[in-house]
């Protein structure tokens, strides 16, 4: 076993003393990052937060030391799925062995060096020599640290390895809470922003990545989606929603300016089909401080008109007008429906007149009252 010496005990403590006064994951990232570094003679490190998508854990973006500003990136984008160290570290941590992998009791460097990985990511970088740490929950990885040096230094130690089983437990403690209170903190917003909303029969909150973080009862009924999801806040499958929302959510990240006022939020209504129902709503994208944008998907609560094709059939209406009566039940003006639809404002009325016949109302309101009413 291995002893270690007062001042590396010292740098410990003082490690867990700075992971403590840390609020959130990225704050944790960037005042850590630094003494590990130090504490284990390190040329360079990173330290990435996880996400699980619907093709496993996938880790992201956080802080880095001593590597080009642009390579966490790549390499979360890029190479995180060819680099060998990843996938022995989630079979370490699912297997409950351990936290830590180094790259000279992992791989043979002879064969490693061969590696695209190495040659096109690592040698440009000056990375030769790798000690990988997991910090998990159970089994689940809550965070990934990655250590460097290069050719000219020596490899990782046994007591490099036992300074940071020291430490890892107590940073997977902290990085923990503050998910969790993260967590909790974004469920109070989630039912603070519902509070005058309370018409939408089902909501579902993205994340930055637009994985799930909340999906309540009757969104899941609304979607028809599996109750085994249940309230579920992390570790949900991405590819359990229609296309056409994450689509949406891309088109709203794509033009939120993370600059403008934080009253300044955007939407977009959508329809989608659900067998031969329409289910219809709207997208709601808020700042998060460090976690990002969220897409808070609201389905309405009003009876959808688009419900039964023998009703419209009842007052014959053609495809097209099917489309604008859905428009104008949601509230869009004609300016905006001639937008969505990509036609004249005069095309609208025209059609909205025709409309109003066959449905044998006056106004806007009557027409969504009366398509309202039961078979």
């Amino acid at each position: 076993m291995i002893e270690l010496q007062r001042q590396d005990l010292n740098d410990i403590f003082d490690l867990n003393e700075i992971a403590l006064g840390c609020e959130s994951i990225a704050d944790l990232q960037q005042q850590t990052l630094m003494q590990i570094q130090k504490m284990v003679s390190a040329d360079s490190s990173v330290f990435f937060d996880v996400n699980r998508s619907s093709i496993g854990w996938r880790f992201v973006d956080g802080a880095s030391l001593g590597v080009p500003e642009e390579a966490p990136k790549t390499w979360c984008d890029q190479y995180q799925t060819a680099d060998p160290f990843v996938f022995r570290l989630l079979g370490l941590l699912q297997s409950k062995n351990g936290w830590l992998l180094t790259s000279n009791n992992t791989v043979n460097h002879e064969d490693y060096v061969r590696t695209d990985f190495y040659r096109d990511f690592l040698r440009p970088q000056s990375i030769y020599h790798m000690m990988v740490i997991g910090l998990k929950n159970g089994s689940d990885p809550i965070g990934l640290i990655g250590l460097h040096r290069s050719k000219k230094s020596r490899a990782f130690s046994a007591k490099d390895a036992a300074k940071v089983e020291a430490f890892v437990p107590y940073l997977s403690s902290v990085a923990q809470k503050i998910k969790l209170t993260e967590m909790l903190t974004e469920r109070h917003e989630i039912i603070s922003t519902l509070t005058d909303k309370l018409y939408n029969k089902g909501v579902i909150t993205l994340n930055n990545d637009f994985a799930p973080v909340y999906i309540n009862e009757n969104a899941q009924k609304t979607l028809k989606i599996s109750t085994h999801l249940g309230l579920k806040s992390i570790n949900t499958n991405t590819d359990i929603l229609p296309a056409q929302i994450y689509q949406c959510c891309k088109d709203i990240k794509k033009n939120f300016n993370l600059s403008q006022d934080a009253q300044n939020n955007q939407s977009i209504n959508f329809t989608i089909e659900q067998g031969t129902e329409h289910v219809t709503g709207y997208i709601y994208a808020y700042e998060a401080g460090s976690r990002g944008l969220r897409f808070m998907v609201c389905f309405d609560d009003k009876p959808s008109i688009a419900n039964s094709q023998n009703f419209f059939s009842k007052f014959n209406l053609t495809r097209r007008e099917i489309d604008i009566t859905h428009l104008v039940s949601t509230g869009m003006t004609n300016h905006e429906i001639a937008n969505d639809l990509c036609i004249s404002v005069r095309t609208v009325q025209n059609h909205l007149r025709s409309i109003y016949d066959k449905v044998q109302v006056h106004n806007r309101t009557s027409l969504v009252s009366r398509l309202m009413l039961p078979n």
